[in-house]
């Protein structure tokens, strides 16, 4: 009678782990390197469609943990299901209002407000061996914010 017993409980418990939902991954994309999907850095935080905002590297940082929206997002020739490589785009830094250190990292267009200064573009490496970096496989740099980028926008 106990093995019949833990036999049921074990088919249960296969059953349901098999019968869960999987896991919805939150997207993310970099706008489209178009007039409308490159902008300067004071319209950046307007430049994602509905039901996305840009984003902060620390939102998007470990990519494994979100799903690529190739409809949306720029892509290349061996893109595949993933992001595109290689492409700048403004992203926010998660500090203060600045844009003049020309820091990548610290500098925002002043809260993405202003064309005036410097603000912080990120791509994801396309150069496998090139040396890394606290922020790999992400690389930044500091732009003019009168410059037109991609922006990085992640899903609600």
């Amino acid at each position: 009678m106990r093995k019949i017993i833990c036999l049921v409980l074990l088919l249960g418990f296969s059953i349901t782990a098999a019968a869960a939902p999987p896991l919805k991954l939150r997207k993310f994309y970099l706008t489209p390197a178009t007039v409308q999907g490159s902008v300067q850095g004071n319209q950046a935080l307007t430049a994602c469609a509905d039901g996305f905002h840009m984003a902060s590297l620390f939102e998007i940082f470990d990519v494994s943990d979100l799903r690529y929206d190739t409809t949306l997002g720029a892509t290349a020739d061996d893109s595949g299901f993933g992001p595109r490589t290689g492409n700048l785009g403004w992203i926010r830094t998660g500090g203060a209002s600045l844009n003049n250190d020309g820091l990548a990292g610290i500098d925002n267009c002043l809260m993405w407000t202003s064309t005036n200064g410097n603000g912080t573009v990120a791509q994801l490496a396309n150069l496998w061996d090139a040396p890394g970096s606290i922020i790999s496989p992400w690389e930044a740099s500091s732009v003019l914010c009168n410059s037109l980028n991609q922006v990085w926008c992640v899903e609600n």
